[in-house]
């Protein structure tokens, strides 16, 4: 007898266990702590994960995302992670259910600025909510797509407890220049919040509202291009000579990257080339005849058509289109300080002014530069110039046509696009490149070639006297921005492009002592080059090799 009700209860158990790991509101009731954090979407992958990893206790995850109505994008905005504290967390959060949110949208400057003013923001509101308020998206995950229609159901204003940044904070905080964070409209009112501060300086660090600072780990950051300008990039280098004659137009893989080296990339970013028959080449096939990117034999080669010529100045020339970033985006600021020296540098060159996303004309002023407000979006803003249509809304419609087909470039992270095969076929219509001779991989950050990089950070109030939970809040932030910088998490969700590993790294400057490898090991990335200088990472000076590297330093050439 005593035997059936022990197998009786070890059934029971197993019967329930799916419902008592999954946590959701109509199930489980209201969490026990929530935790709001907003800023840039560069590392989503990396938050996703180490909330799944080392935050939650196994399969207790619930992932609630909201659907941006213009693109489709999942999560590109708002996220909610709801879970049972993991045993390794300790006390006071181990067994506990949490409820952490990420506000991505207004990127990283919304993780600084509304943190350091106490600025109440729009978050993803799910405690309370029932299970019909929530569409499936596959096991334990729940979307549904919100606007200003809806935004009072779904989300909630709170001030964040804590900010997430692909870049150090120091860099965006330099009032009157492009880095720093502009505003983005809420959804429930159409308006920008109030009061937002466009003097801050610095995060204190010391006094009566001191924050903590946590460096992450690194990124590689890239650049893309529409797929025509890459395979008209292509025909053109092999006719100069810089790519391989036997490159096949469209190959993806790392040798048949068309190339681009930071002056001219600066010259794009900058807006100082305004259509593309600026840029030509000496045709070592052809008699070293110059030829610009529009000739005919480069079209004929890439197996492209021209896109859509300027009208105004009567000179039918072919705008270059630069998708830069919002205020305040890291990508942006990394972008900037890489090629620009900005605003690092005195009289350093600053980006482009954007064209005016509702232009009657957007050729009036050339180059044609657009600044989408998400890693995402620009994703989408290639996709539309490629395809020649006007999903993000960035893509204005021009001398009455329903399209506007541009050769565009953009500046992104480089872990994005990956389901593109080595012969160039699949994923969206873009392409990465190389920078200087290399593309964007994880071994060729390393070895000190590939130059578009820069550490995170995660910042927080150190003490929060208002909040009885804020010891705990605090205990949990710092558990998820030490495992942002471990190599372990970085090999978790790093991407596989056809050309080579690359996503996110740990450093030899973290003080737990992660040791770089030669040969580079990209299934434990660690990068003996730091940013780091003063105690604090700063992606506006040139890193160095980290001569106090745990192990000794070790870095391979190539």
């Amino acid at each position: 007898m005593k035997k059936s009700n022990t197998l009786a209860l070890a059934v029971s158990l197993l019967i329930g266990a799916p419902s008592a790991y999954a946590l959701t509101p109509w199930a489980n009731g209201k969490p026990d702590i929530i935790v709001y954090t907003s800023g840039g979407a560069a590392q989503d992958k990396a938050y996703g994960q180490v909330v799944t990893t080392t935050l939650a206790a196994s399969g207790s995850v619930d992932t609630f995302s909201d659907v941006d109505p213009a693109t489709g994008s999942v999560g590109s905005r708002w996220a909610a992670y709801y879970f049972t504290g993991n045993a390794n967390l300790g006390s006071g959060l181990a067994g506990k259910k949490i409820l952490l949110e990420k506000r991505s949208y207004g990127a990283a400057g919304y993780g600084v600025v509304p943190l350091v003013a106490n600025i109440a923001l729009e978050h993803l509101k799910v405690a309370g909510q029932p299970q019909t308020d929530w569409d499936s998206n596959g096991t334990q995950q729940w979307k549904k797509t919100i606007d200003g229609t809806n935004a009072n159901r779904y989300l909630i204003k709170k001030v964040s407890d804590g900010g997430f940044l692909g870049v150090d904070p120091d860099i965006l905080l330099k009032p009157g220049t492009e880095n720093y964070p502009g505003q983005v409209n809420e959804l429930g009112t159409g308006l920008p919040e109030a009061n937002w501060p466009l003097t801050l300086k610095s995060i204190p660090k010391t006094g009566a509202n001191p924050f903590t600072v946590v460096p992450t780990g690194g990124l590689v950051y890239g650049v893309a291009v529409t797929l025509d300008l890459y395979k008209v990039l292509q025909a053109a280098q092999k006719r100069a000579g810089t790519l391989p004659s036997d490159v096949v137009i469209g190959s993806y893989d790392e040798t048949s990257l068309p190339n681009l080296n930071r002056n001219v990339l600066a010259s794009l970013l900058a807006g100082k080339i305004g259509v593309w028959e600026q840029i030509k080449i000496v045709d070592k096939t052809d008699g070293n005849a110059v030829k610009t990117l529009l000739d005919s034999t480069i079209l004929d080669d890439a197996g492209v058509t021209e896109p859509y010529k300027e009208s105004t100045t009567g000179s039918n020339f072919t705008p270059v289109a630069v998708g830069r970033r919002n205020k305040g985006a890291a990508i942006g600021a990394v972008a900037y300080a890489k090629f620009l020296n900005y605003p690092g540098t005195l009289n350093a060159f600053a980006p482009a002014q954007k064209t005016a996303d509702n232009a009657v004309d957007e050729d009036a002023t050339l180059p044609i530069v657009k600044s989408p407000g998400g890693a995402a979006d620009t994703g989408n803003l290639l996709k539309d110039w490629q395809n020649g249509t006007n999903a993000t809304g960035y893509n204005n419609v021009v001398d009455g046509l329903s399209y506007a087909k541009r050769w565009g470039i953009a500046i992104n992270s480089a872990d994005r696009n990956s389901s593109v095969t080595v012969d160039g076929n699949g994923g969206d219509p873009w392409r990465y490149i190389r920078i200087d001779g290399y593309a964007p991989t994880l071994e060729n950050v390393a070895a000190g070639v590939y130059p578009h990089w820069a550490e995170g950070s995660v910042i927080y109030r150190t003490n929060k006297a208002a909040d009885a939970q804020w010891a705990l809040k605090a205990k949990l932030l710092k558990a998820f921005a030490d495992d942002l910088g471990s190599p372990t998490v970085a090999n978790a969700v790093n991407t596989t492009q056809a050309w080579g590993k690359t996503g996110i790294f740990a450093t030899t400057a973290d003080p737990r002592g992660f040791s770089a490898s030669v040969p580079f090991n990209a299934g434990s990335p660690v990068v003996p080059l730091t940013h780091n200088n003063g105690g604090s990472t700063h992606a506006d000076i040139v890193p160095v090799a980290n001569d106090t590297a745990a192990g000794g330093l070790v870095i391979q050439l190539k």
